[in-house]
């Protein structure tokens, strides 16, 4: 697969993970995860001033992904920086909805289900204001 490289920084190229992450999607096999599933989701991404969309298409855990902004069964809402960390295992898809870094339209079943085709959460998971997780008292 051909790394998805966007914009530029200081001459370099940087990675897109939201790219990288639907362009691996589509080249997957099957998907076991999503067998019984039928279903699409649009995932419509604020990137600034624009809003990117990709349409997941599930047929019995075949995944189709395109560019598409057509109707779908489930709308999930966006910014990118919030959609990257999903997308590269730094934060949980169902966490993101409650926290309401992301936004549904739909049918909430369609998230617990696609969740599955994220990156389990690495490390320590992120959380918002200062509390400690995790964190022995003294």
């Amino acid at each position: 697969m051909s790394p998805c490289w966007t914009g530029e920084r200081k001459g370099a190229a940087v990675p897109d993970a939201t790219a990288e992450f639907f362009e691996g999607l589509a080249q997957r096999g099957p998907e076991p995860l999503l067998g019984k599933t039928k279903a699409t989701i649009r995932f419509d991404i604020a990137n600034g001033g624009r809003t990117d969309h990709w349409l997941l298409g599930i047929d019995d855990g075949k995944l189709e992904v395109s560019r598409d902004a057509g109707d779908a069964d489930c709308i999930i809402s966006v910014e990118k920086d919030a959609f990257d960390k999903v997308a590269t295992g730094r934060t949980n898809a169902m966490a993101s909805f409650l926290r309401g870094a992301l936004v549904l339209d739909g049918d909430p079943r369609l998230l617990v289900r696609v969740q599955r085709i994220f990156p389990a959460p690495v490390g320590m998971p992120e959380t918002s204001g200062d509390r400690s997780v995790g964190k022995r008292r003294s």
